[in-house]
Protein backbone atom coordinates (compact mmCIF):
# COMPACT_ATOMS: atom_id res chain seq x y z
CA UNK A 1 0.00 0.00 0.00
CA UNK A 2 1.09 3.81 -0.86
CA UNK A 3 2.02 5.78 2.19
CA UNK A 4 -0.16 8.56 2.35
CA UNK A 5 1.64 11.86 2.18
CA UNK A 6 0.41 15.29 1.84
CA UNK A 7 2.71 15.93 -1.11
CA UNK A 8 1.06 13.04 -3.16
CA UNK A 9 -2.75 14.29 -2.60
CA UNK A 10 -2.17 17.38 -3.47
CA UNK A 11 -0.54 16.46 -6.67
CA UNK A 12 -3.69 14.38 -7.47
CA UNK A 13 -5.68 17.40 -7.62
CA UNK A 14 -3.67 20.13 -9.00
CA UNK A 15 -2.17 18.11 -11.88
CA UNK A 16 -5.56 18.51 -13.24
CA UNK A 17 -6.80 20.82 -15.91
CA UNK A 18 -9.88 22.22 -14.04
CA UNK A 19 -10.85 24.26 -17.35
CA UNK A 20 -12.01 21.13 -18.51
CA UNK A 21 -14.13 19.94 -15.45
CA UNK A 22 -15.91 16.48 -16.45
CA UNK A 23 -12.74 15.08 -17.61
CA UNK A 24 -10.59 16.40 -14.56
CA UNK A 25 -13.16 14.62 -12.18
CA UNK A 26 -13.16 11.79 -14.44
CA UNK A 27 -9.11 11.28 -13.60
CA UNK A 28 -9.76 11.86 -9.76
CA UNK A 29 -12.26 9.01 -9.62
CA UNK A 30 -9.80 6.95 -11.19
CA UNK A 31 -7.79 7.38 -7.66
CA UNK A 32 -11.16 6.49 -5.85
CA UNK A 33 -9.53 4.08 -3.58
CA UNK A 34 -6.44 5.98 -3.12
CA UNK A 35 -8.36 8.25 -1.99
CA UNK A 36 -10.55 6.52 0.65
CA UNK A 37 -7.38 5.70 2.28
CA UNK A 38 -6.34 8.86 2.67
CA UNK A 39 -9.69 9.75 4.19
CA UNK A 40 -9.65 6.90 6.71
CA UNK A 41 -6.62 7.60 7.85
CA UNK A 42 -7.76 11.10 8.61
CA UNK A 43 -10.63 10.32 10.46
CA UNK A 44 -8.28 7.96 12.79
CA UNK A 45 -6.46 10.96 13.55
CA UNK A 46 -3.48 9.75 11.64
CA UNK A 47 -3.04 13.09 9.51
CA UNK A 48 -2.90 15.18 12.38
CA UNK A 49 1.05 16.35 12.11
CA UNK A 50 0.09 18.12 8.63
CA UNK A 51 -1.94 20.52 10.37
CA UNK A 52 1.75 22.08 10.77
CA UNK A 53 2.47 23.68 7.83
CA UNK A 54 0.13 25.47 4.82
CA UNK A 55 0.76 22.50 2.31
CA UNK A 56 -0.16 19.87 5.27
CA UNK A 57 -3.11 22.17 5.78
CA UNK A 58 -4.14 22.54 2.14
CA UNK A 59 -3.82 18.27 1.97
CA UNK A 60 -6.30 18.25 4.85
CA UNK A 61 -8.89 20.64 3.24
CA UNK A 62 -8.47 18.40 0.22
CA UNK A 63 -8.97 15.29 2.33
CA UNK A 64 -12.28 16.98 4.06
CA UNK A 65 -13.40 19.13 1.59
CA UNK A 66 -12.65 17.34 -2.01
CA UNK A 67 -12.44 13.69 -1.02
CA UNK A 68 -15.92 12.83 0.50
CA UNK A 69 -17.01 14.19 -2.67
CA UNK A 70 -15.58 12.10 -4.60
CA UNK A 71 -16.16 8.58 -2.60
CA UNK A 72 -19.54 9.31 -1.17
CA UNK A 73 -22.99 9.87 -3.36
CA UNK A 74 -25.26 11.16 0.41
CA UNK A 75 -25.11 13.48 3.28
CA UNK A 76 -21.12 11.63 4.09
CA UNK A 77 -20.22 13.89 1.14
CA UNK A 78 -20.97 16.93 3.38
CA UNK A 79 -20.42 15.12 7.00
CA UNK A 80 -16.51 17.07 7.03
CA UNK A 81 -16.89 20.68 5.41
CA UNK A 82 -16.88 21.84 9.18
CA UNK A 83 -13.44 20.69 9.38
CA UNK A 84 -12.35 21.64 6.07
CA UNK A 85 -13.55 25.42 6.42
CA UNK A 86 -11.72 25.84 10.10
CA UNK A 87 -8.44 25.18 8.03
CA UNK A 88 -9.58 27.40 5.52
CA UNK A 89 -10.28 29.90 8.27
CA UNK A 90 -6.92 29.45 9.54
CA UNK A 91 -4.55 29.90 6.22
CA UNK A 92 -7.17 32.93 5.18
CA UNK A 93 -6.32 34.40 9.03
CA UNK A 94 -2.60 33.54 8.99
CA UNK A 95 -1.95 34.71 6.02
CA UNK A 96 -0.44 30.81 5.36
CA UNK A 97 -2.10 31.11 1.79
CA UNK A 98 0.30 33.37 0.31
CA UNK A 99 2.71 30.09 0.56
CA UNK A 100 1.10 28.44 -1.65
CA UNK A 101 0.67 28.51 -5.48
CA UNK A 102 -2.05 30.04 -7.19
CA UNK A 103 -3.56 26.16 -8.17
CA UNK A 104 -3.44 25.38 -4.44
CA UNK A 105 -5.14 28.16 -3.31
CA UNK A 106 -8.02 27.45 -5.18
CA UNK A 107 -8.25 24.36 -3.39
CA UNK A 108 -7.60 25.96 0.23
CA UNK A 109 -10.89 28.18 -0.62
CA UNK A 110 -13.06 26.02 -1.81
CA UNK A 111 -14.38 24.96 1.66
CA UNK A 112 -15.51 28.46 1.47
CA UNK A 113 -17.06 27.95 -1.99
CA UNK A 114 -19.29 25.35 -1.06
CA UNK A 115 -20.04 27.42 2.20
CA UNK A 116 -23.34 28.00 2.92
CA UNK A 117 -22.53 31.50 5.23
CA UNK A 118 -22.50 34.88 3.16
CA UNK A 119 -19.51 35.92 4.91
CA UNK A 120 -17.45 32.70 3.40
CA UNK A 121 -18.74 33.04 0.26
CA UNK A 122 -17.31 36.58 0.13
CA UNK A 123 -14.33 35.75 0.98
CA UNK A 124 -13.96 32.91 -1.54
CA UNK A 125 -15.34 35.23 -3.87
CA UNK A 126 -12.47 38.27 -3.27
CA UNK A 127 -9.86 35.08 -3.46
CA UNK A 128 -10.98 34.26 -6.57
CA UNK A 129 -11.13 36.85 -8.26
CA UNK A 130 -7.82 38.00 -7.45
CA UNK A 131 -6.58 34.39 -8.76
CA UNK A 132 -8.55 35.27 -12.01
CA UNK A 133 -6.89 38.62 -12.38
CA UNK A 134 -3.49 37.29 -12.42
CA UNK A 135 -4.88 34.13 -14.82
CA UNK A 136 -8.24 34.94 -16.73
CA UNK A 137 -8.19 31.92 -19.04
CA UNK A 138 -7.06 29.37 -15.92
CA UNK A 139 -9.73 30.75 -13.61
CA UNK A 140 -12.41 32.36 -15.00
CA UNK A 141 -14.43 29.30 -14.73
CA UNK A 142 -14.12 29.51 -10.69
CA UNK A 143 -14.86 32.88 -10.38
CA UNK A 144 -17.90 32.90 -12.82
CA UNK A 145 -19.37 30.07 -9.91
CA UNK A 146 -17.93 32.00 -7.31
CA UNK A 147 -20.31 34.84 -8.63
CA UNK A 148 -23.22 32.86 -8.67
CA UNK A 149 -22.62 30.92 -5.43
CA UNK A 150 -22.74 34.28 -3.36
CA UNK A 151 -26.20 35.44 -5.58
CA UNK A 152 -27.52 32.29 -4.40
CA UNK A 153 -26.68 32.42 -0.69
CA UNK A 154 -27.62 36.20 -0.35
CA UNK A 155 -30.59 35.12 -1.91
CA UNK A 156 -31.66 31.68 -0.14
CA UNK A 157 -29.37 31.10 2.68
CA UNK A 158 -28.39 28.06 1.45
CA UNK A 159 -28.11 26.04 -1.96
CA UNK A 160 -31.71 24.79 -3.04
CA UNK A 161 -30.24 21.48 -3.85
CA UNK A 162 -28.74 20.58 -0.90
CA UNK A 163 -32.30 21.04 1.12
CA UNK A 164 -32.75 18.07 -0.57
CA UNK A 165 -30.12 15.52 1.70
CA UNK A 166 -32.02 13.33 3.79
CA UNK A 167 -30.23 13.80 7.42
CA UNK A 168 -28.29 17.02 6.10
CA UNK A 169 -26.87 19.53 8.83
CA UNK A 170 -26.39 23.21 7.77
Amino acid sequence: MERCSAERLIEIFTSQDWTKRSEAIKRIEKEKEVLKRYYERAKLGKLGAWRRSPRGKLALILIYDQIPRVIFRDERAYATDKLARELTRELYESGEYRKLSDEEQLFAFLPFHHSERLEEQKIANRMFKRLYERNPKRFEWIYRASCEYVKIIAKHGAFPHRKKIPKRKR
